[in-house]
């Protein structure tokens, strides 16, 4: 079968098991003095990190659109708050009682409104982990490019085998997802561009904005400013990349075609681990992962 239709299917699985243990993440985060959603990005990324110290930059490998100053604020304040504490200049580590428990307290609400839930029969939800551990395997083992930092730095908090099983798929989809930020990372980093200016191509591609205050408004959880992705925009126009004013911007077709190459390779380099699964395997998984989801919002 076509792989390409097996991401869609499986992240749509990942998010409607989300949609179950998240309000409970959240809840946990907040009982502890966590304010959604400034803890996403540091606090379970630093037990990720685990035993190397957690810092901006390192961050925003992964995550290269979030304004680095955002990042640094969120770093500063949770040092602040007592749940990090700071061992370099601009490095950090959780401390060992409060920051330590918050983490652990977030990931174990996670667990145990996952554990009890039933969206398949236990066979098919062994079978469905079975899958997909095989290719986060295949992944790992896979060739470079892309490189392993996303996927790498996920498996670093996997419970287990002796997890319960939808917690294995849970994060088995979300190293996967991780595998999907990594071959995204490779597939447009030979364009040397800034990564704000990057993510701003590509909403102006998908028709989402047009000028930098509507970017501003779209991409607001970046912490980026209009003026900001004003100057993001006059580079791209440099480049041919885009046309306009501050009125209102556009892909130009040149643009618009590297865009489509680089979204190509991205696709590319993601599926080529897949060939784990022959072509039964791969239209069982589709099924699972269709069943999985539609159980889970029946549930939700």
């Amino acid at each position: 079968m076509n792989h390409l239709a097996l991401w869609p299917t499986a992240l749509e699985a990942l998010q409607a098991l989300a949609s179950h243990y998240g309000p409970a993440m959240d809840e946990a985060a907040a009982e502890v003095g966590l304010a959604s959603p400034a803890w996403y990005g540091w606090l379970l990324p630093a037990l990720a990190f685990e035993p190397d110290p957690m810092s901006t930059d390192r961050l925003r490998v992964r995550s290269p659109y979030v304004a680095p100053q955002l990042v640094d604020e969120r770093l500063q304040d949770a040092a602040e708050a007592g749940f990090l504490l700071p061992v370099a200049e601009g490095e950090y580590r959780l401390t060992d009682d409060r920051g330590r428990q918050a983490a652990h307290r977030v990931i174990e609400a996670a667990y145990a409104r996952m554990a009890p839930l039933q969206p398949l029969p236990s066979d098919d939800l062994e079978r469905l982990a079975d899958l997909l551990g095989r290719l986060v395997r295949s992944c790992l083992a896979a060739p470079e490019p892309p490189g392993k930092w996303s996927i790498t730095h996920s498996r670093r908090v996997d419970p287990g085998p002796g997890a319960p099983v939808v917690v294995r798929i849970d994060q088995a989809l979300s190293d996967l997802a991780a595998y999907r930020d990594d071959a995204h990372l490779a597939a447009w980093a030979p364009q040397a561009v800034d990564a704000h200016a990057w993510e701003a191509l590509t909403t102006l591609w998908r028709g989402e904005a047009a000028t930098p205050d509507e970017l501003a408004a779209k991409l607001a959880r970046r912490g980026h400013s209009a003026a900001a992705y004003g100057a993001a925009l006059d580079d791209l126009s440099r480049r041919g990349w885009v046309a306009g004013d501050a009125g209102g911007y556009r892909v130009t077709p040149a643009a618009a075609e590297m865009r489509q190459a680089a979204e190509a390779l991205t696709d590319r380099l993601f599926y080529a681990p897949w060939a784990c699964l022959d072509p039964p395997e791969a239209g069982e998984l589709e099924d699972l992962l269709v069943r999985f989801g539609a159980g889970l919002r029946q549930t939700a």
